[in-house]
């Protein structure tokens, strides 16, 4: 499934999250869009040049 113009996937767990309305953090003038604060910071605490680890494709909320 690809996202629509107002969709984007999650970089940490994989969902797709609406842009429009989604928490989000900008890292070398790219926008990322997040399903949950807690994705937000596990992103932000990583370092922007570490390999991002196998998304599941399910959210990590709960």
């Amino acid at each position: 499934m690809n996202p629509s113009k107002t969709e984007a996937i999650d970089p940490v767990c994989g969902m797709t999250v609406d842009t429009t309305t989604t928490i989000h953090a900008e890292r070398d003038g790219k926008t990322f869009y997040f399903c949950g604060e807690h994705c937000r910071e596990k992103f932000l605490s990583t370092p922007a040049d570490a390999k991002p680890d196998k998304k599941s494709g399910d959210c990590c909320c709960g």
